[in-house]
């Protein structure tokens, strides 16, 4: 392999980014993108991924300005029966790659999720996939032949041994790894449910957003995800649709393609059903996105045990006021109790207390923009720059 042999030629700290795709809209990318950008100026710096990438188009959609030259590449093919399919057997091949050339590198980091490297390296914990158990306790509404694969069984606790002996991957390896975690909550969950202490450094946001003057933002809600169950997207619907009967003119943008063919389909019908004020926009990205997101001045997320919620984080740097459900990560990126709603009920009343007066909506607003600072794509780099700086000197 070209990209190994280069190794040896300089004397500056090799470090390996690991992420299992790089796919424009999902929200672990821009922590692996803003990685590569935080290191690649002071490191040999490669990219371990799957399958092929566009560098210009993640660019554009996560803010950053990667150059070709600036890192290298090593790509592991996909199989091309888990391309769409078997998440859990799909990353074997990487994982296995990794743990063998560990040795070539001074640090591994894996941008999503845990990793048994042979070694202590680094792992950024984006979501509970990687533990089965937690995973259904945190989003057991699959549904359709899905929910049949997924829920606990002999089947699928042999199909995830089998990922596990194919990726080389030790019981308990991952654990030695230094850990980041993208919210307080998940942080809480690692600790309790293995006894581990972590980092916590919440992800990027870039933040080029247009200002737009509130008086010209449109009246309106917009929604950020994944199509999927968990997401609650059909719950949205219901909740603007009681402020509606209300009296209140406002209208919902639903941003997102990829998902649950089932869910998608019983969200079409829903929109079909509220055609008037309620649409599906599929997947936008890049400036358009920020500009849609900044052309409207609310926001509502539904995932009730988000471990961060990119989404919300984007739609507050844009401007909006944003309401999320009592749970996970994202009650940390609004911060106030008038944003987080415990039912559809109380939802509905929330919202409607901030609709009707111009001085909560500027309260609000300027509470958001203090919490957004968290969230910048300046202070993850400092961050991050000083965990690999520690990690290296005391390694």
């Amino acid at each position: 392999m070209k990209n190994m042999n280069k190794l040896s030629e300089t004397h500056h700290p090799k470090i390996a980014v690991i992420h299992p795709r790089l796919v424009v809209g999902g929200g672990s990318e821009s922590k692996a993108l803003w990685m590569l950008e935080t290191l690649k100026d002071d490191y040999e710096v490669f990219l371990i991924t799957m399958g092929k990438i566009d560098l210009n188009q993640l660019n554009e959609c996560y803010g950053t300005n990667l150059k070709p030259d600036e890192f290298k590449i090593i790509s592991i093919p996909i199989p091309y029966l888990l391309r769409k399919r078997f998440d859990a057997l799909r990353g074997y091949r990487l994982a296995r790659f990794c743990k063998q050339h560990a040795s070539e590198f001074d640090l591994m980091i894996s941008t999503y999720n845990t990793m048994d490297f042979g070694k202590r390296g680094i792992q950024c914990i984006a979501d509970f996939s990687f533990d089965d158990r937690l995973r259904r306790a945190f989003h057991p509404s699959l549904k359709g032949l899905n929910s049949l694969f997924y829920r606990a069984s002999p089947a699928r606790s042999i199909y995830l041994k089998l990922a596990n002996i194919l990726a080389g991957d030790s019981k308990d390896g991952w654990k030695r790894n230094l850990t980041i975690v993208n919210s307080e909550w998940t942080g809480k969950i690692i600790k309790e449910a293995y006894g581990m202490d972590s980092r916590l450094i919440y992800p990027p946001v870039a933040s080029e957003f247009p200002i737009i003057p509130w008086n010209r933002k449109e009246n309106g809600f917009v929604c950020i995800g994944r199509l999927v169950p968990e997401k609650k997207i059909d719950r949205h619907i219901k909740i603007l649709g009681e402020a509606r009967k209300k009296g209140w003119d406002i209208h919902l943008h639903i941003i997102g393609e990829s998902g649950n063919l089932e869910y998608i389909n019983e969200l079409r019908g829903l929109c079909k059903r509220n055609s008037d004020w309620v649409f599906m926009e599929g997947g936008i990205f890049g400036r358009r996105k920020l500009e849609f997101i900044a052309q409207h001045k609310f926001g509502i997320n539904g995932c009730e045990k988000e471990a961060f919620g990119i989404g919300v984080a984007e739609m507050i740097k844009a401007g909006c006021i944003v309401w999320v459900p009592n749970g996970g990560g994202q009650v940390e990126i609004v911060k106030h109790p008038t944003l987080i709603y415990n039912d559809v009920d109380d939802a509905v009343n929330k919202i409607e207390q901030v609709l009707k007066s111009n001085t909560t909506q500027i309260e609000l607003r300027e509470h958001l923009t203090m919490q957004s600072q968290k969230f910048s794509t300046e202070r993850f780099t400092t961050e991050m720059r000083d965990v690999v700086q520690q990690f290296l000197k005391e390694k």
